[in-house]
């Protein structure tokens, strides 16, 4: 025998994180002896089937950008600290031991000295010692200052804006040969881990490696001639793609022309830049004169990069473009990260880039009406 535990009733309520359920009505339950109590169980089990609907949760919100590259800056200056913490002997001394120091030390305000126990040179000294530091007074809770719950507070401003100050324009032409140098280490990595390649240097070593041990050489010395193979194998690719200095070299004002910047900011420091040619001439549409756009130059900071700053940097230059009344924007043929020094076969990855590019410039023009018109 035992207690009848009534089962679940139509007017329960269940709930998503337990499965225990709750009534509107206020019953009150009894203890019975029964031998029916597998019967009322059997029926109560057939004739109500709880559904318990699971919480589903939101997917999280993306991060902005601002905070993205908050994080970025944040962990650069951690990586920093770390650095002159295991480079600087004594760095890492607690500051614990320095508080507890200064609590110490701290000299708290006292009766008169007795006429005893202190020197006749020294009874007129103590009673006028000056008072304590405020920094030796401890911070009460009160007084420090309340986090906000703002997850942007003190994360520096971002901001794009068509630069007309000679020194943001010329920071923005920096960034963009600074990018076009950039190219030199893709195009080595492309040299280095192409399959071809690798096969070619497997290959020469393992001849090499059959021809000295035949000699009589030891495995040490085959090792040492496969790191000289090795470091004149990367000095002729950096020969190979010298080239890439040039061309930034080159990029200047000379080169931009008249063009437009817009460059992008956060706080104080220029992080992306694109530049832009405006060209009038006869329109595709039958009128006179008009407008078209042509990107000479578009980039990020490497280490700001995929974060949404150059799609930014694109809608920022389609909306110059609507303001300028421009019947197209597109990348121009002979843009600043156009340069390919290298065979086809090696340029795979700065193509690929190149056509993301294009396809999101020309969505961005799709979704952009100027005067109540798509940009082409």
């Amino acid at each position: 025998m035992g207690r009848f535990q009534p089962k679940a009733h139509f007017l329960d309520v269940h709930l998503a994180n337990g499965g225990h359920h709750s009534t509107t009505l206020t019953t009150t339950t009894t203890t019975t002896t029964t031998t029916s109590a597998p019967i009322y169980s059997s029926y109560f089990a057939g004739a109500i089937k709880p559904e318990i609907t699971h919480l589903r949760l939101s997917p999280p919100r993306e991060e902005s950008t601002r905070v993205q590259l908050q994080k970025q800056r944040l962990k650069e200056q951690q990586h920093a600290k770390q650095l002159v913490s295991t480079t600087i002997p004594g760095y890492k001394t607690s500051a614990a031991f320095f508080a507890s120091l200064r609590t110490n030390l701290r000299l708290h305000a006292s009766p008169p000295p007795s006429p005893i126990s202190t020197p006749n040179s020294m009874r007129g000294s103590a009673a006028s010692l000056p008072p304590p530091s405020p920094l030796a007074v401890p911070i009460m809770e009160s007084e420090v200052p309340e986090t906000t719950n703002d997850p942007l507070s003190g994360v520096p401003e971002l901001k794009s804006y068509l630069a007309t100050e000679e020194r943001d324009r010329l920071d923005g032409l920096n960034l963009v040969a600074d990018s076009v140098a950039q190219q030199r280490n893709a195009a080595n990595r492309a040299l280095i881990f192409h399959p071809l390649n690798m096969a070619v240097w497997v290959g020469v070593v393992g001849i090499v490696w059959r021809y000295l041990l035949s000699r009589g050489f030891d495995y040490i010395a085959c090792g040492l001639v496969s790191v000289a193979i090795a470091m004149a194998t990367l000095l002729g690719m950096r020969y190979l793609t010298e080239a890439y200095l040039g061309v930034a070299e080159k990029i200047n004002w000379d080169w931009a022309g008249d063009v437009d910047v817009i460059i992008t900011k956060f706080g104080n420091e220029v992080i992306g830049a694109c530049i832009i040619e405006w060209v009038s001439g006869d329109s595709r549409k039958g009128k006179k004169k008009a407008w078209r756009g042509y990107i000479k130059g578009w980039t990020v900071i490497l280490r700001y990069r995929h974060k949404g700053v150059g799609k930014a940097l694109l809608e920022d230059a389609v909306k110059e473009a609507k303001k300028k009344g421009a019947e197209s924007l597109e990348f121009a043929d002979d843009h600043a990260n156009s340069t390919r020094i290298l065979p086809k076969m090696y340029n795979g990855a700065m193509d690929r880039n190149e056509r993301k590019s294009i396809e999101m410039l020309a969505d961005l023009c799709e979704t952009s009406p100027v005067r109540g018109k798509r940009l082409k």
